[in-house]
């Protein structure tokens, strides 16, 4: 301790000598003094610099690896296109028939049962309805008919037995004039014999005609009598074998008139039948008719949107509201995207579609089916099925993004087709970048037709080659793939 205080001492005592000696310095050389402090000042300046200042590492120029998605030849190229999103159990209730709206029996959030009534429609603004009195005129016309149906029917049944008791009384009478022909030609008999004797008697008497005049008179009188008697038995004998005969006309006759009868009663009764079934086919028009101005729900389910008000007048086709089924049932998705012609017989059924739901989910699928026909002006359908789990990435009527597989997986014999995007041109020549060595390499290339954003690429690829499809790459930048 005591050795530290003497220390201590010794070094402020070399001070004040020292600082003793400088005053006087500065005292008698005050110029050259100042000059000698700013020299000092400069040079520790110098030397702070120096030692402050951080030693500079080289830097080394390096290339930021980018990103880059490709097209591997051999696979089949994906074209992008866009499909529809169809649900089975989202339908859209549109108006079959004009009218204005007057009641609303459903709105937005509340369950509605299968048949029950959406929305009521009249014909005119204060609430009349020409259908529903269509209806009611149809549905008197078919309880009138209903219950006079079986009174005509039994009045047909009694013109039927009089016509066939008729008939039986025809065959009664030609069997009594059958019976009467024997005394009738008994009597024409007995008339042609008595003629005969008074001819005889006559004779005699013409022998003494003076004296027998009057005999002769009153004989030819009664002769006279008797042949007009004869004449008429014989026309009656005639007429009633006529009629009795079964062969001849008035027989005929009687039968085809009860025949005749019989048949239009039976048309008649026929008509009677088909009548109330007219009737009741025009009531139930009449109430499908009347159906169409009341919209109903085809199945359970929960209003999701109402696009009418009370006073609306509606046409055919306007969109009356939405519902969505509420059941455990499967409810098929369908997505289904339209292409040309050409595209639609170039899909590959070999390689899975890749549909990008909505919230970033991707689905791969194979085509369900493509149609053979132009099923939406020049275009064709290709349908896929998506699985009931992804039914809330969905919307009704939405539209989803699908890659479409082009061509045949593996399969040399078929010219690639890439993006038209990744195809770089001159005047002279047409070039790509393809990777090699995990670095982008220009490679010219000969290319064919275009077939919508994808282009042939008849000449310059390699069945191992990686064809860089983004645009934001040069020679030489390296690389790494969107998986």
């Amino acid at each position: 301790m005591l050795l530290m205080k003497k220390v201590v001492d010794k070094i402020k005592k070399l001070l004040n000598t020292g600082k003793r000696k400088l005053l006087f310095v500065v005292e008698k050389r005050p110029f050259a003094s100042f000059f000698a402090f700013l020299f000092l000042f400069l040079i520790l300046i110098v030397i702070s610099n120096f030692l402050g200042t951080p030693k500079i590492e080289e830097e080394k120029e390096t290339l930021q690896t980018k990103s880059v998605r490709i097209y591997r030849v051999g696979s089949a190229p994906k074209l992008t296109v866009q499909a529809q999103i169809e649900k089975s159990g989202v339908v859209t209730i549109t108006s079959l028939m004009g009218g204005v709206v007057q009641t609303i029996y459903k709105n937005q959030g509340e369950e509605i049962d299968k048949g029950q009534w959406l929305i009521g429609l009249s014909s005119n603004y204060q609430g009349g309805n020409t259908f529903s009195l269509q209806r009611q005129i149809a549905q008197k016309q078919y309880q009138t008919a209903k219950d006079t149906h079986d009174k005509q029917k039994d009045s047909i049944d009694l013109q039927k037995k009089i016509a066939e008791k008729g008939h039986v009384m025809a065959e009664d009478l030609r069997a009594i004039n059958e019976q009467s022909i024997a005394g009738i030609s008994s009597l024409v008999s007995l008339n042609s014999d008595i003629l005969s004797s008074l001819d005889s008697e006559l004779n005699t008497l013409s022998q003494n005609s003076a004296s027998n005049s009057a005999l002769i008179l009153s004989t030819k009188q009664l002769k006279s009598q008797f042949l007009a008697a004869n004449n008429q038995a014989q026309a009656s004998l005639t007429n009633t074998q006529y009629q009795s005969s079964d062969d001849n006309a008035p027989a005929e006759l009687t039968d085809l008139q009860k025949n005749l009868t019989i048949k239009q009663l039976e048309v008649q009764k026929k008509m009677l039948d088909l009548n109330l079934e007219i009737s009741k086919l025009q009531l139930q028009m009449a109430q499908v008719t009347e159906a169409l101005m009341y919209p109903s729900s085809p199945f359970s389910g929960i209003v999701q949107r109402v696009f009418v008000k009370v006073g609306q007048a509606v046409t055919p086709g306007t969109q009356l509201a939405i519902i969505n089924q509420t059941t455990d049932l499967p409810d098929p998705i369908t997505a289904i995207a339209y292409v040309s012609a050409d595209i639609a017989r170039r899909i590959s059924l070999l390689e899975p579609s890749i549909l990008h739901l909505n919230g970033n989910t991707n689905l791969s699928l194979n085509p369900t089916y493509i149609t053979q026909e132009a099923i939406q002006g020049s275009l064709y359908g290709v349908y896929f099925t998506v699985p009931d789990n992804y039914v809330r990435n969905m919307t009704e009527k939405g539209f989803i993004q699908v890659d479409l597989p082009i061509g045949h997986y593996d399969t040399s014999a078929v010219i690639p087709y890439i993006p038209v995007d990744a195809i770089y041109q001159t005047k002279d020549q047409s070039y790509i970048y393809i990777i090699t060595d995990n670095k982008a390499q220009a490679r010219s290339v000969e290319l064919g037709n275009v077939y919508g954003s994808f282009v042939e690429v008849q000449k310059g690829l390699n069945d191992v080659d990686k064809v860089i499809l983004d645009r934001n790459v040069i020679a030489g930048d390296p690389v790494k793939i969107i998986q």
